[in-house]
């Protein structure tokens, strides 16, 4: 099973949502006068659309839980053909995909590239909350 994993489900979503509520909410209680923390800035979004594309293709393939590499198999031809202005989104994009290669090519043993994975999927998940498995 790929570190940091869970499968895509609705009450999976609606926990990161809540619990993104909370910590927005903390972190204006715990501000300046704008709402935003002190030396903080607001987290920036990925275009809807793009969030979309990258929900259909992380949420199709075999489960990453029983079959990590086919998980990560299926999905580097998917997201190399995404294309997008959005320097964070693409630059964990290109991580991700290279992170998938050297996961196959190890057959599932190259832990660095499960932890790249982990990596990779956090910054999706920055820029387009609840996508990444």
């Amino acid at each position: 099973m790929r570190e940091g994993r869970w499968p895509h489900t609705p009450a999976r979503t609606a926990l990161f949502a809540l619990l993104g509520g909370a910590a927005m909410a903390l972190a204006a209680c715990s501000s300046g006068s704008n709402g935003v923390a002190s030396g903080a800035s607001a987290p920036a979004h990925a275009p809807r659309a793009l969030c979309q594309q990258l929900d259909g293709i992380l949420s199709d393939g075999p489960d990453p839980g029983a079959d990590p590499v086919g998980y990560a198999l299926s999905q580097i031809l998917p997201l190399r053909g995404v294309h997008s202005a959005d320097a964070s989104v693409m630059t964990a994009l290109r991580q991700l995909v290279a992170a998938d290669q050297a996961l196959v090519r190890s057959n599932g043993d190259d832990h660095a590239a499960t932890t790249a994975i982990g990596h990779a999927d956090a910054a999706l998940d920055r820029a387009c909350p609840g996508v990444a498995p």
